[in-house]
């Protein structure tokens, strides 16, 4: 497996496990409100006075790929002979089944009203 090869597993493994938290915590980067198309920096309520809603999913995907570009650099600084013996191809699939059923937890409630 090449370099980069090996990196894309550690992103994606990173994205899913961070954007959990983000979206439970609600740790935004950034605030949309499309109807009156501004940007906000961090989580903003609606603007006052003006109907429309204030979006915060953008902002819990940009929080979840700066998160794992940061932990994908840090992963790229490993040497491969350390990560040699890593199961990759079974932790590629086992992790992501985590925030699966994270998310099935948190909106379990939903489903069951």
């Amino acid at each position: 497996m090449t370099r980069i090869e090996r990196l894309f597993p550690v992103f994606g493994i990173a994205f899913a496990l961070i954007y959990m938290p983000s979206m439970n915590l609600n740790w935004a980067f950034a605030t949309y409100h499309p109807k009156q198309g501004i940007w906000q920096w961090g989580v903003t309520p609606p603007i006052p006075g003006e109907r429309g809603p204030a979006m915060y999913w953008y902002g819990f995907v940009i929080t979840s790929f700066i998160g794992a570009l940061a932990v994908t650099a840090v992963a790229a600084l490993i040497p491969e002979k350390a990560t040699a013996r890593l199961p990759w191809p079974t932790l590629t699939w086992l992790l992501p089944l985590c925030p699966m059923a994270y998310f099935g937890w948190v909106l379990y409630p939903y489903f069951t009203r």
